[in-house]
């Protein structure tokens, strides 16, 4: 399956392991983890699917299990879902 961003927005990152994203559309504002700010970069750019998103994470995000990063990546993207953020493509 493969993932895009639905949201245009802006971002704001603290440096403490957190981005706050304001999000165009709705209004709405939330406070993302930064690896789930990175993904929704990376599908603003272009779609992606689910696979191609773990093995772009694991470049990212050290000392992280195969396991570990799909079980993470589908998190985050479920995340992003429930805020209307991402969809499937």
């Amino acid at each position: 399956m493969k993932w895009q961003a639905c949201s245009q927005g802006l971002t704001y990152d603290a440096g403490d392991g957190f981005v706050v994203y304001f999000d165009i559309e709705s209004g709405r504002t939330h406070l993302l983890s930064e690896v789930a700010a990175w993904l929704l970069a990376e599908l603003a750019v272009n779609p992606l699917s689910t696979e191609q998103l773990q093995e772009r994470v694991v470049g990212q995000v050290e000392s992280v299990s195969e396991p570990e990063v799909e079980k993470l990546v589908e998190a985050l993207l479920l995340e992003l879902q429930s805020f209307d953020l991402v969809e499937s493509a």
